[in-house]
């Protein structure tokens, strides 16, 4: 299901996001990164209070590989 929104933008960051092509895919994602993102660091925070450390990323990975990764550790 998608929602129709209507935001207010600088003319900047609306030049900027036009430019990305199809806006609502470009936005949707940067959406979803914020939110995984957040999500990462509740996790990392109770993680942490609990005494568990674990790593961000493994060397040389990509954000993307990182964020595929973390998508189904957060979603648990």
């Amino acid at each position: 299901m998608t929602v129709k929104m209507t935001m207010s933008l600088p003319d900047d960051v609306a030049a900027f996001v036009k430019a990305k092509g199809n806006s609502s895919a470009y936005i949707a994602r940067l959406l979803r990164r914020e939110m995984l993102s957040e999500e990462l660091e509740k996790s990392a925070r109770l993680r942490a209070e609990a005494g568990i450390l674990t790593a961000a990323a493994e060397p040389a990975e990509t954000e993307d590989a990182t964020l595929e990764r973390w998508v189904g550790v957060a979603g648990r």
